[in-house]
């Protein structure tokens, strides 16, 4: 099996999930809504918290997956913030400026919020990191990677 079939795969498990996830939380809703089920809203709850659980690792790996193809690029794998970046990214999932900051800076001893700033604009115009919704800018690695 390929790579890019195994990532294929990943991605479908991980969007299935997802999808299971909140469908089991809004069963766990209506029936904590209607007081007579509020007993049985456990077994969905569990579930859904179970699922999280298995969950969570794969888009762990989803993420170092692609981190390992981006630092195959030679300029990316000789840049220390620019890897730092994507190691953070991968570890810990979309995360705003200052939390990688302070991730990079953990891991070099040094960070400057605006070389931070300035790395991940060049890295967002190679395509390699994308701007995800949320509360406030957060950044994330981008699973197909076009650089």
């Amino acid at each position: 099996m390929s790579s890019k079939d195994l990532n294929d795969r990943l991605e479908k498990v991980i969007e299935r999930l997802d999808l299971l996830i909140r469908r089991l939380e809004n069963l766990t809703r209506v029936l904590m809504e209607n007081p007579e089920y509020v007993e049985l809203a456990l077994f969905p709850r569990l579930f859904s918290l179970s699922m999280k659980a298995y969950n969570e690792p794969l888009k762990i790996l989803s993420r170092i997956r692609a981190a390992e193809r981006i630092l195959r690029d030679t300029a990316i794998r000789k840049d220390e913030i620019s890897r730092c970046i994507i190691q953070a990214l991968a570890l810990r999932g979309p995360l705003n400026i200052s939390a990688i900051t302070r991730e990079v800076k953990a891991m070099r001893g040094k960070a400057s919020r605006r070389i931070i700033r300035d790395r991940l604009k060049i890295l967002r115009d190679r395509g390699i990191v994308k701007t995800v919704k949320g509360f406030g800018k957060k950044f994330d690695l981008k699973n197909e990677v076009t650089a």
